[in-house]
């Protein structure tokens, strides 16, 4: 008989039962489907991640094989917004695994409609969005997801060992700092290890009324930064003065081995001034040697724009992001269109 695993896709059988289920209560089956297909880096985040996720309302889909066997899953993980001034509820899909044997359109559509239908006749979220890979992608869109826009990498030079092109780059960000709002900003930094649940700034909703904005909420940098808080997080608070409150936070993960630092999530008090806090931040991570700095954000935003004003040079790799809405709510916030506020830390991958 020949291992199921080599069957071809003709001959992949189409059927399996699906049903939702507390993925904390069948964790090793599940661990071991991503461990079968090539992801050994699942049950370590699994482990840090879906407790804590079932508390706040995570669950699963899983599709069984006629022996039984968890071949399929996919988690709704909720995720709160603010959208303008009103608290909105979203939830990632995530952690989509289907078994190579049942790797055809109709098991994974069939997953998909089984997990909108059941989240609409849940009433618990408002929205549902990801950023699924290719393959992923066509499932989603032909259940009825749309598209927000794209995520997009832009980096920022900070720092070169050759003297004529460190040189370059200071009369870059010296230039650069005609181009924002404000650049009379304190910055102070601070290990994450110190504050691991981050730092909080007032956000001024009337300032941004037409954008989405995920909820800080400190177990998300626990579940998708891995160590976290390790010894390359940091925290960089931005104030007009040591004796204000702060109008901006940073969280940056780095240097790595090649001196790139990395934005995680970022907050400020207005939009407009995303791009000082930026510059100044940057500012700081030059003076600590870092060569250069990263930021992925919805391209065509007006957050996009900010980062474009600090001196950031996109790139051409995108991550598409979907969503369907399941509320009228939900159908509202997506006539935004790229105005979501996401970062990485946000999403799937």
């Amino acid at each position: 008989m020949r291992d199921s695993q080599n069957a071809t896709l003709a001959d992949a059988p189409v059927q399996l039962a699906f049903a939702r289920v507390n993925p904390l209560e069948h964790a090793e089956e599940i661990k071991n489907l991503f461990l079968a297909h090539e992801r050994p880096e699942f049950p370590a985040f699994f482990d840090r991640t879906y407790a804590d996720a079932v508390a706040d309302g995570a669950t699963s889909w899983v599709g069984r094989d006629a022996q039984g066997r968890i071949c399929a899953h996919v988690a709704q993980l909720p995720r709160p917004f603010q959208f303008g001034q009103r608290s909105i509820r979203g939830a990632l899909l995530a952690n989509l695994m289907v078994a190579k044997p049942y790797r055809t359109l109709w098991p994974a559509l069939k997953l998909m409609r089984r997990v909108v239908n059941e989240s609409r006749d849940a009433g618990s979220v408002d929205f549902l969005y990801g950023d699924p890979n290719p393959a992923a992608l066509a499932v989603v869109r032909a259940v009825g997801f749309g598209t927000v826009g794209a995520l997009q990498r832009a980096v920022l030079p900070l720092s070169d060992g050759r003297p004529h092109v460190d040189l370059s780059i200071r009369l870059y960000h010296r230039l650069g700092r005609f181009r924002v709002t404000t650049t009379s900003l304190v910055v102070t930094a601070q290990r994450a290890t110190e504050i691991p649940d981050g730092l909080v700034v007032a956000s001024d909703a009337s300032d941004d009324p037409l954008s989405l904005r995920p909820v800080p909420r400190p177990s998300v940098y626990r579940h998708r930064l891995g160590g976290y808080p390790s010894a390359s997080d940091w925290w960089y608070t931005v104030r007009h003065s040591p004796s204000e409150p702060p109008v901006g936070a940073v969280l940056v993960r780095g240097p790595d081995s090649q001196g790139l630092a990395v934005v995680c999530a970022l907050y400020c008090e207005s939009l407009t001034l995303s791009s000082s806090v930026l510059l100044s931040v940057a500012g700081a991570l030059r003076q600590a040697g870092m060569r250069k700095l990263e930021i992925s954000v919805m391209d065509q935003s007006r957050l996009a724009a900010e980062v474009g004003r600090a001196g950031f040079i996109l790139r051409e790799e995108r991550i598409p992001v979907v969503a369907m809405p399941l509320t009228p709510f939900g159908t509202e916030a997506m006539g935004v269109g790229s105005e979501w506020r996401l970062l990485p830390i946000d999403l799937d991958r």
